[in-house]
């Protein structure tokens, strides 16, 4: 089940934060083999994400000018038609004691990427994955790219990634192949806005059971920086009603509920 996660535009309904914050919900809470799949390169990349900060940037950067891993190795071994299921296999990591996994992110395809690349992005690889996966999350490039139209085109589930006040959305929603798998999850939500849910569920035309939101919280946020994600889930989701953290893990758990019974998860309550 392969569900792609997008927006309008980069920086404002934190896309790839949301991302993050359903996947290791879902795996925590259900046990579903969550595999996460990055293509935003301008995020920080998915290994730091789950496992923080190794090296520097001018360190890292120039490592993987010699030692590609993950989507870029992939993409060249696909260059040079040396590619199988096991090669792919071997280059996805595992969060030690979880469910998750994930795909070392690309440095490459901010460069932009071939017609051959893009299509065996949004659907062969991610067709390949589910064979082992029971979900795969996938962090599009925002706006109107290639890669971006093709995985959306492709993938069982798309969440259209919302901000208080976005506008310009209509194109998107015009489309009929993506609006009948379409979720729509509002970021950084903030309740005092005047731009509530209701408003924005009126002004987009938007079913109550299609919309959820993720409020905007420092902890989370710190989490991510530190490479501690699944310890901040992990603790949050004990949260008692007055602990500062209840409201983030509370509407995390009824929108990562939203999109996985969209994905067809009924079991999920």
């Amino acid at each position: 089940m392969n569900i792609a996660f997008w927006s309008s535009v980069s920086g404002k309904s934190a896309t790839s934060g949301n991302m993050i914050a359903v996947g290791t919900m879902a795996s925590l809470v259900y046990s579903l083999k969550t595999l996460f799949v990055q293509y935003d390169y301008l995020s920080k990349p998915i290994e730091e994400v789950f496992e923080g900060k190794k090296n520097s940037d001018i360190i890292r950067d120039e490592m993987s000018y010699y030692r590609r891993e993950g989507i870029d190795e992939i993409l060249s071994r696909l260059k040079l038609k040396k590619l199988n299921e096991q090669f792919i296999f071997s280059n996805i990591k595992n969060i030690r004691n979880t469910h998750i996994y994930y795909l070392p992110s690309s440095r490459k395809v901010r460069n932009g990427i071939d017609e051959e690349s893009a299509e065996y992005l949004s659907a062969s690889l991610p067709k390949t994955l589910n064979k082992i996966s029971d979900i795969n999350l996938i962090d599009n490039q925002n706006g109107n790219r290639r890669l971006s139209k093709k995985s959306l085109r492709d993938s069982d589930v798309v969440v259209i990634n919302l901000y208080q006040g976005i506008e310009d959305i209509e194109q998107i929603l015009e489309d009929e192949n993506i609006r009948r798998k379409a979720v729509f999850l509002v970021g950084k939500y903030d309740e005092a806005s005047k731009e509530s849910l209701n408003i924005i569920r009126k002004k987009y035309n938007i079913e109550k059971d299609e919309i959820g939101v993720i409020p905007y919280n420092i902890h989370f946020h710190d989490a991510i920086n530190e490479g501690k994600v699944v310890e901040f889930i992990s603790k949050s989701m004990y949260s008692k009603r007055n602990d500062s953290d209840f409201e983030f893990i509370n509407e995390l758990y009824k929108s990562t509920n939203l999109i996985l019974k969209k994905a067809g998860f009924n079991e999920v309550s």
